[in-house]
């Protein structure tokens, strides 16, 4: 089963859309730890520093998918009052949401090759949804952004919510479990255990009662 932080954010989202409608961070650089592991039983020097890139390379990985969710962490509330107030604030959303994708995709891209098997095509097939994410939410938010009447901006808060249940579909690292070594690095590495660790932020839930 793939890794997903909690994501109650979109749950309150879409309720506040509803309402509207029927009312109406660059990425780090990766430190793969303190110091090289010893080599364990049966390892050798080699392998170690194999395990060590794999950690590294996934730690890079989920450091730049928790860009994503710092953007749901400072997402602005929805103020579903009027069609107009629904779809300023809906853009604002879109807008921090955006962002969001454009540091994870700058961190994907910037990511090293794969030290492992099937890495880079994880890491494309991620590259391929989140730009498809990000080009729906770009686009809905230009229709939000052009509306100047009443109807238009009740009919353009509709267009937010393709967006954000893709986004809540998403399993942020899709992809690791089918890879021994992936999976296992992701249990090392201090930027995957942030995000998989049920007790910890960040998480997607910016507080929204």
């Amino acid at each position: 089963m793939g890794v997903r932080p909690r994501m109650t954010v979109l749950a309150a989202v879409v309720t506040a859309l509803g309402l509207g409608v029927a009312g109406c961070g660059q990425q780090s650089r990766v430190s793969p730890g303190s110091q090289p592991a010893p080599p364990g039983p049966g390892l050798t020097a080699e392998e170690v520093r194999h395990e060590d890139a794999t950690t590294a390379w996934a730690g890079g990985y989920c450091g730049a998918v928790s860009e994503l969710v710092r953007s749901f962490s400072e997402m602005p509330s929805i103020d579903p009052s009027t069609p107009q107030e629904a779809s300023r604030t809906s853009s604002e959303l879109l807008g921090s949401m955006i962002g969001g994708l454009d540091r994870t995709l700058d961190g994907l891209d910037r990511l090293a090759r794969a030290p492992v098997a099937d890495g880079d095509r994880i890491k494309e097939q991620a590259v391929t949804a989140y730009t498809n994410i990000r080009d729906r939410a770009v686009g809905a938010k230009q229709q939000l952004d052009a509306a100047t009447t009443e109807e238009a901006s009740r009919a353009a808060i509709g267009s937010v919510r393709a967006p954000l249940d893709e986004i809540g579909r998403i399993s942020l690292l899709d992809g690791f479990d089918a890879v021994p070594e992936l999976k296992e690095a992701s249990l090392k590495a201090p930027q995957c255990t942030e995000l998989t660790d049920s007790g910890a932020a960040p998480r997607f839930d910016p507080g929204t009662p």
